[in-house]
């Protein structure tokens, strides 16, 4: 017992410190993106002091929204959330952005490693889908051991998923899906991977999501983060009756920066595990595509490479083409894009797998889909984050050239226009959106108060 209190007092230090990261100013940013995390905003790199700053020829600067906009899973519908919990939602269109109300707010449990988490979660409804965040801390909610932070993301349950042990089709019934992500450092990401999984009942009260048979604790006595992954990706192409989503269970911790192995999981099955069987194994990142019959994914290959695979549930997995490189040192993957960092070479996914879906078409090398022109940024420009609109036309790189001077690629592929920009401002990018109608929302540092927390404002322009 001694030995136990020991570990916990230590234990819950490390998360007072934790805490206290969170809870002020900036979550690591840096981290997020890629950029140099030794460099915190507003401090080592300032915004440009020049008259005319060289985001300005490109970029109008809205100072109305103080916070990054974070993107919701609805086109053109962002939020911007406080560390306090506070959330406000906003509209985009055509290089304007609009404050929009919430549809409704209201408290959510949570059983995280037997600890209750709570958080406000506020709703947007509109008539495509529901869209709800909210936010636990234990600056928050002091009474919380183990968990110092986790983010609340509510979504509309799968359509076709039926409970494996009660049939109850929970779409149907009309709940919604709680997923929640423990890790700081995605706050403002719009790429986070979620751990816990709740159904939403429609008394707002929760239970569990999936089984979490055979779960253990991780080193840090908090159920591994890694047992059940959801990432955004994947929310909309569980259309069938199972449920697709990753684990790293019995292996050792799955890292989402440096990659490892990890398996795609299915729900369905029976025994004590009957909502969490094995469907495809060894997978290189958190990626799959979903289509038709064949699940498609990463793997790494024996050449130092890795392969784009197709996997129908009957066969052994196909290859549909092979990459050079590592996947997680170099290469950045936005949707069914992949970008090579270092030249600028875009590969199309979706063109891959339809054709594969078509024809069997296999490749032993890949083919470069288009070439971003890398020329018109500064000498030895390498990329360091990559986006790209839903419909495909606009994508957005920024880097660091030779001269450590940073700079964002804005291309448009369908009139193969590019425009670039080179400002120390870039250095301080929480979030790049694009929009389907070519509005680009770059959400930048711009000051610090004396209270230590960060000022944002929104540089904006329109493509194509």
């Amino acid at each position: 017992m001694t030995k136990y209190k020991i570990v916990l007092t230590l234990l819950l230090a490390v998360l007072a410190a934790v805490s206290a990261v969170v809870v002020t100013g900036v979550l690591d940013i840096n981290k997020n993106n890629g950029g140099d995390q030794s460099t915190q905003p507003g401090e080592t790199a300032a915004p440009s002091q020049t008259a005319r700053p060289g985001y300005a020829d490109v970029f109008v600067t809205d100072a109305n929204v103080k916070l990054p906009l974070i993107k919701t899973d609805i086109e053109g519908y962002y939020y911007t959330m406080d560390k306090q919990g506070g959330v406000k939602f906003y509209f985009a269109q055509d290089g304007v952005i609009t404050q929009i109300p919430e549809t409704e707010a209201y408290e959510v449990k949570a059983v995280c490693s037997a600890q209750t988490l709570t958080a406000m979660v506020h709703i947007l409804k509109t008539d495509e889908r529901t869209y709800g965040c909210g936010l636990f801390t234990n600056v928050l909610y002091p009474d919380v051991n183990y968990y110092a932070y986790a983010f609340f993301r509510v979504t509309d349950m799968f359509r076709s998923y039926r409970d494996a042990r009660t049939g109850t089709n929970y779409y149907n019934r009309g709940s919604l899906l709680l997923l929640v992500d423990t890790v700081s450092t995605r706050f403002y990401s719009n790429e986070k991977i979620y751990s816990e999984a709740f159904v939403l009942n429609e008394d707002h009260t929760t239970s569990l999501f999936l089984s979490n048979d055979q779960r253990t604790p991780g080193m840090d006595g908090v159920d591994r983060k890694d047992y059940k992954m959801f990432t955004d990706d994947i929310l909309d192409q569980n259309e069938d009756s199972n449920v697709l989503f990753f684990s790293a269970r019995n292996y050792a911790d799955y890292d989402s920066e440096t990659g490892g192995r990890a398996d795609i999981m299915t729900s369905g099955g029976s025994g004590t595990n009957i909502d969490n069987v094995r469907y495809v194994l060894d997978v290189n990142s958190l990626y799959f595509q979903r289509i038709g019959k064949n699940v498609f994914f990463f793997r790494a290959n024996e050449t130092g490479g890795f392969d784009l695979k197709a996997y129908d549930n009957a066969n052994e997995a196909v290859t549909v083409a092979s990459f050079e490189g590592s996947l997680q040192s170099d290469y950045l993957r936005s949707g069914n894009y992949l970008l090579r960092k270092a030249n600028g070479a875009v590969y199309d996914l979706a063109a891959l797998m339809e054709a594969y879906n078509a024809s069997g078409a296999v490749k032993e090398k890949a083919p470069v889909s288009c070439s971003l022109d890398y020329s018109v940024c500064p000498a030895g420009f390498t990329a360091d984050w990559f986006t790209v609109s839903g419909n495909g036309r606009y994508c957005a790189v920024r880097g660091e050239s030779a001269d450590a001077s940073v700079s964002l690629l804005l291309t448009d592929t369908v009139n193969n226009k590019t425009t670039v920009s080179t400002d120390v401002m870039f250095r301080l990018v929480a979030n790049v959106n694009l929009l389907n109608d070519g509005t680009v929302i770059v959400s930048v540092v711009t000051s610090k108060t004396d209270e230590g927390d960060y000022v944002y404002a929104q540089l904006t322009c329109k493509l194509g």
